[in-house]
């Protein structure tokens, strides 16, 4: 079974509707295998703290369709995904390239559409029929009205929906039926630093168990054609490598099926704390600094010199390391003035807009092409050369220069999905 949570908009409720949604048949004991459209890494990780097991992201841009449907062939009862903006939102709005609608359609995931039913009744009707006829293949399969303030507003919604497009209505939340998460700039505040976060979302999510029909999203479920097995794709033989990766409030934007390709390839993953642990592992063959939040614990990261100083040492050794986004700020000289690693010729200083957002193409000196994403507010001031060139995904003619090279080390702002794209793995780590 599977089904897709997607959004008129964004803002119109859809991750609070798939956390609960999700939290309600773990209830019900269900056991529920998470998914998230698009390349957010936040939404993930509340995802696997409601569910207790790793969420994964599909992504059209990054991904092979081969790699969707066999990340979606999960040993679980129900495959639940979010989707990303709205529905039909993405690279191209007439392509509709990349939007949440395409991953639907390649999956072939019935659909589940959250309307805001706030300040409306038959209008509400008016949009979900919009959604529903603007492709001859909508995949939308049902409505859960969300922002309803009771029961009575809730019958007059479902009565013009089913009268208006013939779906059905799987329930609703209220308006006080949310989850109240604080945010920052990038999204919301990480799962890690939401230490009530499970509390919260149970006693939402009892509410929601008796306002949303539980049988109903089920049966949608198990309308979902079954998928055909992919196999895994071949990996380079790493056997014997251990690979350091940060991981703390501080770092932990890691897509995880990049973790798990590393390990299908032999890699043994060995966790540390640029925050709290003094020193490195031992016997490391590579270090994996990901993305997060530098910036909000810079303080703390300066404050932790000793590991600062063992970072430098052993990159300037030649120990091989990728980073990227907040990694790469981190092996910088600062973050706004506070000292970091110093291994890389940069500082960097955070801004109060976007520098970049979206999918771009990365191809590196060799001429090595291969599909990102990049989302900062911050800027690396650096005279040192650059080794990628950038062009965005929607606007090819827009480009730019990043990425840096020292010894084994090489660290870029853009995120990378290398879990069917073995030959970036060798690029990263070098190995025997």
């Amino acid at each position: 079974m599977r089904l897709l949570i997607a959004g008129t908009g964004s803002g119109c409720g859809k991750t609070t509707a798939s956390i609960l949604l999700m939290a309600a048949l773990k209830s019900r004991g269900q056991d529920v295998a998470p998914y998230k459209v698009g390349p957010d890494y936040i939404d993930p990780g509340f995802h696997q703290a409601v569910c207790a097991r790793p969420s994964y992201n599909l992504d059209t841009w990054l991904m092979e369709k081969s790699t969707l449907l066999r990340l979606l062939r999960p040993s679980a009862d129900i495959a639940v995904i979010e989707g990303v903006m709205g529905y039909y939102d993405g690279l191209d709005a007439e392509t509709l390239r990349c939007s949440t609608w395409e991953t639907a359609r390649l999956t072939q995931t019935p659909v589940l559409l959250v309307a805001d039913a706030s300040g409306g009744a038959a209008s509400v009707a008016a949009t979900v029929k919009g959604f529903q006829t603007l492709t001859p293949d909508s995949g939308i399969a049902g409505v859960l009205v969300n922002r309803v303030s009771g029961p009575s507003h809730y019958a007059l919604v479902e009565k013009a929906v089913t009268h208006y497009t013939g779906l059905p209505c799987v329930g609703y939340l209220t308006k006080q039926q949310k989850l109240e998460l604080p945010s920052r700039h990038l999204g919301l505040v990480t799962a890690r630093e939401t230490p009530d976060l499970l509390s919260r979302v149970q006693q939402a999510a009892e509410q929601a168990a008796e306002t949303l029909d539980i049988d109903k999203i089920l049966a949608l479920a198990s309308s979902a054609p079954e998928l055909p097995e992919v196999p895994d794709p071949s990996l380079p033989d790493c056997r014997g490598f251990r690979l350091g990766v940060a991981l703390d409030e501080a770092f932990h934007f890691y897509y995880q099926d990049n973790l798990d390709a590393l390990r299908r390839a032999g890699m043994e993953l060995v966790f540390f704390s640029p925050l709290r642990d003094a020193r490195l592992p031992e016997g490391l063959d590579g270090l994996y600094i990901g993305g997060g939040y530098p910036e909000v614990h810079a303080e703390k990261l300066q404050a932790n010199a000793s590991m600062r100083g063992k970072i430098f040492r052993a990159l300037d050794s030649g120990l091989p390391c990728y980073a990227e986004c907040g990694g790469l700020m981190y092996l910088g000289r600062a973050i706004d003035g506070a000292e970091m690693v110093g291994f890389l010729p940069l500082s960097c200083r955070m801004t109060d807009r976007l520098q970049r957002f979206g999918y771009v193409t990365v191809t590196d000196r060799s001429g090595v092409s291969f599909p990102a994403h990049e989302f900062h507010h911050a800027v690396a001031e650096s005279e040192a050369e650059t080794v990628y060139t950038v062009r965005k995904a929607s606007r090819p003619d827009k480009i730019w220069r990043c990425g840096y090279e020292k010894k084994n080390t090489l660290a870029a702002f853009a995120h990378v999905y290398f879990g069917d794209r073995p030959d970036l793995i060798g690029r990263f780590w070098p190995h025997g």
